[in-house]
């Protein structure tokens, strides 16, 4: 089994709250870089706000993170949490193929449950660019027996493109952004040097961790309802968080397209925002030289057959284009 202590350089207990021995303590994860250190931040608040009575230890493993955005966290004081960052040094490595479009950040999940296998049995992983909107107790109903991750299917066009190229039954190609893991199960199967293999050995993949996870978990999965893990694609000025259904615990944002960033900034996020120490944070701006964020979103819709919202989107994005 790699010796995954050698990739942390320091542990830093930003929180600390001592959790009576009979209090049920959920362990949630979160992976991340300084470019996502808001949304990180703000995610953890709304899992407080909604959750104020749970007893909960934040687990961050960090890359590259500024010392302002540390302190941030730092401000974060709430009676019932717990706060632990474990900072990420550069021996950590994958194949350079598998880290042009994602941070090396998002491959970190895959070592964490070893670093943790002393603290908890059960894992719960959450993309920093999710937001939580309802409590989280149904987590605790989920059962694990002989499940080493359960998560929510992935959107129709991915099991289409992702099960044929990988020998995945179609419709259980499960998206990485939410998970709760089976740490003991976990490191039985040695999942993180199966993964971390499969990201080394040359291959290119489209999703790098996603994809590896998929091939290495099997069958041993479980597929969720989709409202732990409420895909959804922001469109210009869309706020289309606003109409997910009542019963959704976790928005995930998916694509380029961000509720921090302009023209998508998003009346819910802003809401969890201005409670969070990045309130006053300038907020980056949306740059079409440098991401074709609205393009990538007219080409989802059309993936998605949503012609029309295809074929409006193009055209917001040929008018941004050209007015630079």
């Amino acid at each position: 089994m790699i010796q995954v202590d050698r990739f942390i350089n320091k542990r830093n207990e930003l929180l600390s709250h001592n959790f009576d021995n009979n209090q049920s303590v959920l362990h949630i994860l979160l992976c991340f870089d300084d470019n996502y250190a808001l949304s990180a931040g703000v995610n953890i608040l709304s899992i407080f706000e909604n959750n104020p009575l749970r007893p909960i230890h934040f687990h961050l493993f960090t890359h590259n993170l500024s010392d302002e955005n540390r302190l941030k966290f730092s401000e974060i004081k709430f009676d019932t949490i717990s706060i632990t960052e474990y900072i990420i040094n550069d021996q950590f490595k994958v194949d350079q193929k598998n880290t042009e479009q994602f941070p090396l950040s998002a491959c970190v999940r895959l070592i964490a449950p070893i670093l943790l296998k002393n603290t908890t049995d059960k894992l719960l992983y959450v993309d920093s660019d999710t937001l939580c909107i309802n409590s989280l107790s149904e987590i605790d109903s989920i059962d694990l027996s002989g499940i080493l991750v359960a998560a929510v299917a992935d959107e129709p066009y991915m099991q289409q493109s992702q099960c044929t190229k990988y020998h995945i039954v179609e419709g259980s190609y499960f998206n990485s952004g939410v998970m709760l893991i089976n740490i003991p199960l976990w490191c039985e199967d040695e999942i993180t040097d199966k993964t971390l293999e499969l990201l080394n050995s040359g291959e290119k993949y489209q999703y790098p961790d996603q994809d590896v996870l998929n091939i290495c978990v099997g069958e041993k999965r479980l597929i969720l309802p989709r409202k732990f893990n409420n895909l959804l694609a922001l469109s210009v000025n869309g706020n289309e968080d606003a109409n997910v259904p009542s019963e959704t615990i976790f928005i995930h944002y998916i694509t380029k397209n961000k509720p921090w960033h302009e023209p998508y900034r998003s009346k819910l996020f802003d809401a969890y925002l201005e409670k969070s120490p990045w309130q006053n944070d300038s907020l980056p701006l949306y740059n079409p030289k440098k991401t074709s964020s609205i393009r990538a979103y007219s080409k989802l819709m059309f993936k998605q057959k949503k012609y029309l919202l295809g074929i409006k989107h193009y055209l917001i994005y040929l008018k941004t284009k050209f007015k630079k």
